[in-house]
């Protein structure tokens, strides 16, 4: 297990890099890899994780989630808003289902749809927090400065762009994600550091770092090298021995085939240990009863792709304490949620099958006693549009989000909630809001939470220093 050093030799690392090649980066961004990067070579950490084991859960939901439908008002001035925005993608009032929702105040209500019902149980039950109006900010900015295109970032309601800086807070093109980077500086927590940071969605920005290489999963656990694995192979049992050998064996002067050759050794290392452990975690295999949804809609965990994602997050979480891990990161994703068309058919399965994913998720988490060591948040490419083009949503900005576990301070929505209709101060256009809270402010909360310092979080998210405290998520 890894203890702390303190926070003077992580200062001392950070600053003494201060003029670091900058490569493709632009300050502070450049030096922030740099020192983190230094930290993790050195293995050390300020950070603090000696309070037990935690894992952090991005679930992306990639196209961009149309939000507005996830939380909608239900009073009745801003509810006629809403419907006069959104018309025909307007959910009615008799489909919402009552939020507890303090601090929003005097006279506004707010609900769920029933596709939610899930999640919204989980919200009521103190389980859950929503954040209001977060999107990609480089600093705080007004809609006068939008308009006269100050501190506006780049290459706004682009997929490609608004994912990377979501992930990275950087547009297309950063190397590193700021769940890399808290993997950077935590990685020396764990007794094995490959598995720090873990995808189930293939290779992703988010959990990119300047040292930590993130660790890939398959739905049903490791991603092994079957020809390498026991049994019989072009006829031949020797096959898989020898294949090992050879892989163990070989070096290689070109640098693509030497990293290839590295991720090929890696796995074959970890895939053994880590599917043992994960095999004796003790959670439960997703039901394979359909669950019936409103309007004759049904979900089945079992073969839902997000399910048996968040299964094996799951396995491996309940498997940590065994692998002598201490902080995780993990990337989860769900793709459809580009609803510029058939949006009134799709996107109520689409937000059911993530509420249902996330419940069972959450359930599974509670049986094996570590709900207060998982934080789960939401995120997405932006918001989309209110306004209707005829049969779906565009690309829009700001967005609501979801935050769960056992340590998160549930039944209440955090940051300024807009009024939702046209022509307001956060509508830039067709009713996209302007955020009125950063990816930067959402992420400083979690990475607090991770342990991470003061100091550590101004080195992982570049423009903190521009932006106010997050929400308060966590007692």
């Amino acid at each position: 297990m890894a203890t702390n050093t303190s926070r003077r030799a992580f200062l001392t690392a950070a600053s003494g890099l201060a003029a670091a090649g900058m490569g493709r980066f632009a300050p502070p961004l450049a030096m922030n890899l740099a020192a983190v990067g230094s930290l993790a070579a050195s293995q050390a950490s300020a950070a603090t994780t000696d309070d037990g084991y935690k894992a952090l859960v991005c679930l992306f939901l990639q196209g961009g989630n149309d939000s507005h439908n996830w939380i909608v008002p239900t009073d009745s001035s801003n509810y006629t808003s809403y419907f006069n925005a959104r018309r025909d993608l307007a959910i009615p009032s008799s489909k919402l289902l009552p939020m507890s929702t303090p601090g929003q105040g005097s006279g506004r209500s707010f609900g769920m749809p029933q596709e939610l019902s899930a999640l919204h149980a989980l919200y009521e039950a103190g389980q859950a927090a929503a954040v209001a109006n977060v999107g990609t900010l480089v600093r705080p900015i007004t809609k006068s400065d939008f308009v006269a295109g100050v501190g506006v970032p780049s290459k706004l309601f682009s997929h490609n762009d608004q994912q990377a800086m979501w992930q990275s807070l950087q547009p297309e093109g950063g190397m590193t994600g700021w769940g890399g980077r808290m993997g950077d500086v935590l990685m020396s927590a764990n007794d094995q550091p490959v598995f720090t940071a873990v995808s189930t969605s293939g290779n992703a920005v988010f959990l990119a770092g300047a040292k930590i290489s993130q660790y890939q999963l398959g739905m049903t656990g490791p991603v092994m090298i079957n020809p390498a694995q026991p049994g019989t192979r072009a006829g031949s049992s020797a096959v898989p021995g020898a294949l090992r050998a050879m892989l163990n064996a070989s070096t290689s002067p070109n640098e693509y085939q030497a990293e290839y050759l590295r991720v090929a050794q890696r796995s074959l290392a970890t895939a053994g240990t880590l599917q043992t452990a994960m095999s004796g975690s003790g959670i439960p295999t997703l039901p394979t009863a359909s669950i019936a949804l409103p309007d004759g809609l049904s979900v089945n965990l079992a073969s839902d792709a997000l399910a048996k994602q968040m299964r094996v997050v799951a396995q491996m979480i309940a498997a940590a304490p065994r692998l002598g891990l201490r902080r995780q990161v993990f990337m989860v994703n769900i793709n459809g949620f580009d609803t510029h068309s058939s949006h009134s058919r799709d996107n109520p399965l689409l937000t059911a099958r993530v509420a249902q994913s996330i419940a069972w998720f959450m359930s599974a988490i509670q049986g094996a006693g570590m709900s207060s060591n998982v934080t789960l948040f939401t995120a997405s490419d932006f918001g989309r549009t209110l306004v209707s083009n005829g049969d779906g949503s565009d690309h829009g900005w700001g967005g609501h989000h979801f935050v769960m576990g056992g340590a998160v301070k549930g039944k209440q929505i955090l940051g300024d909630f807009p009024i939702t209709a046209l022509g307001t101060s956060t509508d830039v256009g067709s009713g996209r809001l302007l955020p009125t809270m950063g990816v930067t402010q959402l992420a400083s909360s979690l990475a607090g939470w991770m342990g991470l310092s003061v100091a550590e979080r101004q080195l992982v998210l570049p423009n903190l220093s521009s932006f106010g405290a997050g929400p308060a998520l966590f007692a």
